[in-house]
């Protein structure tokens, strides 16, 4: 039987299995004939083919070769210029193992594409060490670290994520610490976010779906059909097309310019061009001999596919602002606005935000770094921040709500602005992306109906705990015996894998969604891994009497409580507790504390003594400490 090699956008998994097939026999190959190339670099090459070409990896043409090296890889690809110097050399020889094996189709002759390649190298360099051919997501999160967007497991150090960003601006990297890590006490590690709340696939689909701009570069392929729309000698669509394309597509470009002018060129029309850039850089549409062509492989894409492709090409461009002349002369201004927009949509995986917020991300972003220059360009950074949003709510990924009119003087129209602005469930798809391609760690929150109470129980100081008890009731509502679910709650709440805080925060929920019940699933659980808070939950419950417990099992149980409320909350909760806690007064509590052999005693007695407002117990609490420590001391001699 043939192998097999051409996979339309729905052959995932047939593609993966062949690419991974190819990639070991052409290594073989390479090893055989002593060929110059890497099997990696062949990989890179299959799947641009599949994602971005026409899927056919038996038939190769020199415009593939150019599109592959000279703009894909200066967009995409994240490496030292000299580090990939060989590419050019692997797309030849893997064109010559195809021919050699019997694979290769059609296309241009191997020699031909050999000679083009050599030809290209020196090309494809310069290329990929131009700024100006940097996407976005490049620029921002793997300038400097060397992994391609998209690549699984690239989780680079932060000051790598944002390395080109932070260059220019180094405050970003603070505010986006400040927005996201709240401890505020992990400044060398990565980033993280969340738990962020994933929706579900057919929210996703949903939202991708109703994005204005999908249906815009849809119905642009569709006017694109076969045999396609002809070209200027430049590239650009003839006015004629130009002009219905402004209309049928209602981009609000004025071919009339008022009145003032004739058009002369369709790159004029500033929202027309961004919409045939998104629609070439997306695959939706290809310049294919003087033509713009529609794709057929983008059009058997199901709305998030191709929601997905339009939604990077737009990002790497900055949204497609048109920059007005007075950034291109103030540096770095314009990289950093258009960086803002990536900024913003991870900004957003932390919760809402007002306009006036990202607004003043932005301002903190790109202001500092241009000394006296700032004060020309405040205004700019202002109105570019409102253009960005308006074509992140055309592109599906924002909404926002709670917005204000506001008249213009300079168009004398009125504008919709300020508002609340939030994340879509598609938009959070694509933010995720974004943030993991940048090694920027994100956790998910899972749909509390359809998850497990492990699931449940590991958000338990993640979240807001009047959030993470709503998640609860949401789980225990939807769990079809409630009797099962107390049970497996308690089971998972009090497993010796969990922290205290954990076990405690399951207690509580279990009190409060199952009542009664809960002490029965709970009693099997004394003397577990948990057996302190355990104990002294089911005596706060009536369900045992103190009186027939051991004091010292009792008091290690409250050890046990006290410790993981002064992880969980401080030494001020401690205090509270020992206040509040025990028949005997806070004074004669901690006095008995010191005897006991519990690694967390020393922990608490000092918090007590550090904190209580009394100076009674405090110094109690105090004396405890020397006695316990020496309690410990004496221990350890008698050991040695």
């Amino acid at each position: 039987m043939p192998m097999r090699m051409r996979f339309e956008p729905e052959d995932e998994d047939a593609f993966h299995a062949r690419r991974d097939e190819l990639g070991e026999q052409f290594a073989g190959w390479l090893n055989t004939h002593d060929v110059p190339g890497d099997p990696d670099d062949a990989g890179l090459l299959m799947d641009w083919k599949w994602g971005y070409g026409d899927g056919a990896l038996d038939h190769w043409r020199i415009a593939d070769v150019d599109e592959f090296l000279l703009e894909w890889c200066p967009r995409k690809l994240s490496a030292d210029p000299q580090d990939c110097a060989g590419i050019p050399a692997t797309v030849a020889a893997f064109v010559e193992f195809l021919a050699h094996t019997g694979t290769l189709a059609g296309g241009d002759p191997p020699s031909r594409i050999r000679a083009h390649c050599e030809r290209s190298r020196n090309r494809f360099v310069e290329e990929m060490g131009n700024p100006a051919n940097f996407g976005m997501a490049k620029s921002l999160f793997a300038g400097a670290g060397g992994i391609g967007p998209g690549e699984p497991g690239s989780t680079e150090d932060l000051d790598a994520v944002f390395s080109r960003m932070t260059e220019q601006s180094p405050g970003v990297l603070d505010q986006l610490r400040e927005l996201f890590d709240d401890e505020g006490d992990d400044s060398d590690g990565p980033l993280r976010i969340g738990p962020v709340r994933v929706p579900d696939d057919d929210a996703v689909h949903a939202a991708a779906a109703s994005a204005p701009l999908l249906r815009t570069i849809r119905a642009l392929a569709d006017y694109c059909a076969e045999p396609g729309r002809t070209l200027t000698a430049k590239g650009n669509l003839r006015l004629a097309d130009a002009r219905h394309l402004v209309e049928a597509l209602s981009t609000g470009d004025d071919p009339t310019f008022g009145g003032r002018r004739k058009l002369t060129s369709a790159d004029e029309l500033p929202t027309l061009s961004w919409y045939v850039h998104l629609a070439v850089g997306s695959g939706a549409v290809r310049r294919h001999k003087g033509k713009l062509v529609a794709v057929a492989r983008f059009a058997a894409l199901d709305a998030v596919a191709a929601h997905d492709k339009i939604f990077r090409t737009a990002v790497e461009s900055g949204v497609g602002i048109r920059r007005v002349p007075l950034l291109d002369m103030i540096e770095p201004a314009g990289d950093l606005l258009d960086g803002c927009v990536i900024v913003h949509l991870v900004e957003l995986l932390h919760g809402d935000a007002e306009t006036d917020e990202l607004i003043e991300t932005a301002r903190r972003t790109v202001l500092p770094p241009l000394g006296g220059a700032a004060m020309f360009i405040d205004e700019l950074v202002v109105s570019t921040v409102r253009e960005q949003l308006e074509r992140l709510v055309s592109l599906g990924a924002v909404q926002i709500v709670d917005r204000e009119s506001s008249y213009c003087d300079d168009c004398d129209e009125a504008h919709e602005i300020g508002g609340r602005v939030s994340l879509t469930p598609v938009g959070v798809r694509q933010a995720v992306l974004l943030a993991r391609e940048g090694g920027i760690e994100v956790a998910e929150r899972v749909d509390p109906a359809e998850a497990g109470p492990g699931q449940i129980l590991d958000l338990v100081g993640a979240t807001d705990p009047t959030e993470w008890m709503a998640d609860a009731r949401t789980w225990f509502a939807a769990q079809p015996d409630p009797g099962a679910a107390t049970v497996a709650l308690a089971a998972a709440a009090l497993d010796g894998n969990r922290e205290s805080i954990v076990a405690m925060a399951g207690l509580q929920a279990l009190e409060d969604l199952a009542g009664d019940a809960a002490v029965e699933a709970v009693r099997p659980h004394l003397k577990g891994p948990h057996d302190g808070i355990v104990l002294n939950w089911m005596a706060e419950q009536g369900a045992i009497d103190p009186d027939t417990v051991d004091p010292t099992r009792f008091l290690c149980g409250l050890v046990d409580v006290l410790a993981a409320a002064l992880d969980a909350a401080g030494a001020e909760e401690v205090v509270a507790m020992v206040d509040a806690g025990g028949r005997s007064g806070p004074q004669e509590l901690v006095g008995a504390l010191w005897r006991l052999d519990h690694p967390r005693v020393a922990d608490v007695l000092e918090a007590v003594g550090s904190q209580h407002s009394v100076k009674a117990v405090a110094k109690a609490a105090r004396k405890a400490l020397v006695q316990h420590r020496s309690m410990l001391a004496d221990r350890a001699a008698q050991a040695r």
